[in-house]
């Protein structure tokens, strides 16, 4: 049974506002203004009417609305059971699919909440406060006073100061980008092209033109016999035992009724050409 294309196309906008809706909420840069209403303009995800109950729900305060679009998901699936569009395998998988979905989405919000580790940015914080300036005072105090000094030294302890300060304040930044990882900092995560690739593909799939479903035998004959040739299913083996029946000739052994294919040398070869030459059974 074909799902009807209104309601297909229903269930996929559903999905997809499910999809777009669970990044709002995430950080400042993905609100309902400048990312959620610029693609609903674009995309037509949702209707006014349903976009006011999202915004009644206020989707920028945590998954809530995203939750609320799978529930449209699941009674638009709980209607095509009943009415008997989707058998109840088709069904089950849906609705699995669904609640992974609903599951990912809370698992963002989840790890969203947790913060860096207070032992790293302690860490980071003590070494950048009291490590660099001793290790800068050391190198300076190590390299000579006055007669004592050599500006190789100087250069060369400059030199390390500057990689251990590099290096020490990389991992504080990078600490703080590892805090918001859907900010708008090229290394952060692509949501744009989640979602516009999510929406495109989902799309296409609706698309989908199939072909005729009456098949014509001498057609597909006729493909068959323009096709190179692939070679028979199975390869005489060649030796003291026959074990080919393309001929229609009986053979010995286990393969009296299957051409089989065998391990053309070595070891495999032997213990193979072995068990085609045991005995049968009889049949009494």
């Amino acid at each position: 049974i074909s799902f009807p294309r209104e309601r297909a196309l229903r269930m996929v906008r559903y999905m997809n506002a499910a999809h777009i809706v669970g990044y709002v909420g995430l950080s400042d840069v993905y609100n309902s203004k400048t990312f959620f209403k610029e693609i609903n303009k674009t995309n037509k995800i949702l209707t006014a009417k349903e976009l006011e109950r999202i915004n009644e729900i206020n989707m920028d305060a945590g998954g809530n609305a995203s939750r609320e679009c799978v529930a449209w998901c699941m009674k638009e699936l709980y209607k095509a059971q009943k009415d008997k569009i989707i058998d109840d395998i088709q069904a089950n998988f849906i609705r699995e699919q669904l609640l992974a979905l609903r599951g990912a989405i809370g698992s963002l919000y989840n790890f969203h909440d947790q913060p860096v580790p207070f032992f790293y940015i302690h860490f980071i914080s003590l070494l950048s406060a009291l490590y660099l300036p001793l290790f800068a005072v050391s190198a300076g105090y190590n390299a000579g006073i006055g007669d004592e000094s050599f500006w190789l030294s100087d250069v060369l302890a400059g030199l390390i100061v500057i990689v251990q300060t590099i290096f020490v304040i990389g991992l504080r930044l990078l600490g703080q980008n590892m805090i918001d990882p859907y900010g708008g900092d090229v290394e952060d995560l692509s949501v744009i092209h989640y979602v516009n690739f999510t929406w495109a593909n989902s799309n296409r799939i609706l698309a989908t033109q199939f072909q005729s479903e009456e098949t014509d035998p001498e057609l597909e004959e006729e493909i068959f016999n323009q096709r190179a040739s692939v070679g028979g299913a199975w390869k005489k083996q060649t030796g003291n035992e026959t074990t080919s029946t393309i001929s229609g000739q009986a053979s010995t052994g286990m393969a009296d009724s299957l051409d089989l294919v065998t391990p053309d040398d070595g070891e495999n070869a032997s213990l193979w050409r072995r068990a085609l030459s045991y005995p049968k059974a009889s049949s009494s």
